[in-house]
């Protein structure tokens, strides 16, 4: 009987110590949307490191919850890539992010919008059939052709075409800006590319009484130019930037929604991907 409960005992907890992994370190999610093809695709199973770490590193794919949403419990989640942490500077560019000084080119996975015209698209699209690259989100009218393209298809396509085409095949620009990331704590002079950014981190901080007006902080019916965050914040962005909700729709991402870093593929239907660790 002793043996009996022992074994009990045992099993029990060891079924405790597979819970606690599970609720505070280590979980296992399903990724529901595109916004990070093609470092994840859509029905991947990822294994998500949850421990409580004092700052996420830069370049980390996390899941999050949006901080538009205040009940957690039934918030979608979301998968981005961590551009940038609490107290950094950043600044967006063709030439991918620039944080604190320090340019970080963009992923070869980024997914952009390319159009070229419609006296090269039989070349172009020969190109993309030899090199086996799907004609992603594919439009076009009488003149142009727009799809959808990593940076390294770009680069093989390239590879491909002749001067002419080249200069005809044209990437669309990135929409430019700089911002700081709030750090717990400080106290930060309010311009407007930073009032609108942390809009929805200000009113959460303020239970909501804050006003903005014409692009101003108002508190207690008082224009404020410096606010003190409470906590940390992170700036995020996907990777398929033109099919995602990350920070750009969002806005700073508080530490509080942050579940935590994807760091393990351990099921895809593309069988290639099975196992491999998320960069």
């Amino acid at each position: 009987m002793n043996g009996k409960i022992r074994t009990l005992l045992l099993c029990v907890g060891v079924l405790l110590i597979v819970l606690c992994v599970r609720a505070f370190c280590i979980g296992s999610y399903r990724i529901s949307t595109s916004s990070m093809e093609n470092t994840l695709h859509k029905g991947d199973y990822v294994l998500v490191n949850k421990l409580p770490t004092s700052r996420l590193k830069r370049n980390q794919v996390i899941l999050f919850t949006s901080p538009l949403i205040k009940d957690r419990s039934v918030a979608p989640l979301l998968v981005s890539r961590c551009i940038a942490q609490p107290g950094d500077t950043i600044q967006v560019s063709d030439a991918g992010y620039s944080v604190n000084g320090i340019l970080y080119p963009r992923s070869p996975n980024t997914l952009s919008f390319y159009t070229f015209g419609q006296e090269i698209k039989t070349s172009l699209l020969n190109a993309l059939q030899k090199l086996d690259i799907p004609q992603r989100d594919m439009k076009e009218n009488a003149s142009l052709v727009r799809l959808r393209l990593t940076s390294f298809e770009e680069y093989r396509i390239r590879e491909e075409l002749t001067e002419m085409m080249n200069n005809r095949f044209i990437r669309e620009e990135t929409v430019h800006y700089r911002l700081v990331v709030p750090l717990k704590g400080i106290v930060y002079r309010l311009d407007e590319a930073l009032i609108t950014a942390c809009r929805e981190a200000i009113l959460a901080e303020t239970n909501g009484q804050a006003e903005f007006r014409n692009r101003k902080l108002f508190l207690d019916s008082k224009e404020v130019n410096r606010f003190r965050f409470n906590q940390d914040y992170y700036w995020v962005l996907s990777d398929n930037i033109n099919d995602a909700v990350d920070s750009r729709h969002l806005g700073f991402i508080p530490a509080d929604h942050i579940i935590g870093n994807a760091w393990f593929c351990w099921y895809s239907k593309d069988k290639k991907r099975i196992f491999r660790k998320i960069n």
